[in-house]
């Protein structure tokens, strides 16, 4: 009995020995996160309270293209100008940075979660004032 659970052991080791990480890896490679296109605000909290029904958030937007932003009707945001903004990684993005024309570049947390089939952006960030902290969800407008 104790060859056997010898010989399993062995055979698993020498199966796994033959896999190599690399072909593992290339065909499990998450996919690029792309964010292109115009999003709205869903959800909108400061400092722990629902903004959502407080403020009309419905007129602003932003829209990413390629490497470029556009914000649409300014509220309590990071940037109110346009500029252009990159993640810090294309496949498994932790990081926003939006870049306005002054020079100005401001990095955020970027979580890319799915609720009940929708993709969603949260972007967490405080527009000046330290004790103010915005978490605001964004949602693609079709």
């Amino acid at each position: 009995m104790k060859l056997i659970k010898i010989f399993s052991f062995l055979l698993v080791l020498i199966l796994f020995s033959n896999c190599h990480r690399e072909d593992f890896l290339q065909h499990n490679r998450e996919s690029v996160k792309s964010i292109t296109g115009t999003w709205k605000i869903i959800n909108a909290v400061r400092n722990g309270t629902d903004l959502t029904d407080r403020f009309d958030f419905s007129r602003f937007k932003i829209t990413f293209s390629d490497s470029s932003y556009i914000v649409d009707n300014s509220v309590p945001f990071i940037v109110t100008q346009n500029g252009t903004y990159h993640l810090d990684d294309p496949q498994y993005p932790f990081k926003i940075y939006f870049e306005t024309p002054d020079n100005f570049t401001k990095e955020l947390d970027f979580k890319y979660p799915t609720t009940n089939g929708v993709r969603n952006i949260v972007l967490t960030f405080s527009p000046g004032c330290s004790s103010n902290s915005y978490t605001y969800t964004f949602q693609k407008i079709n």
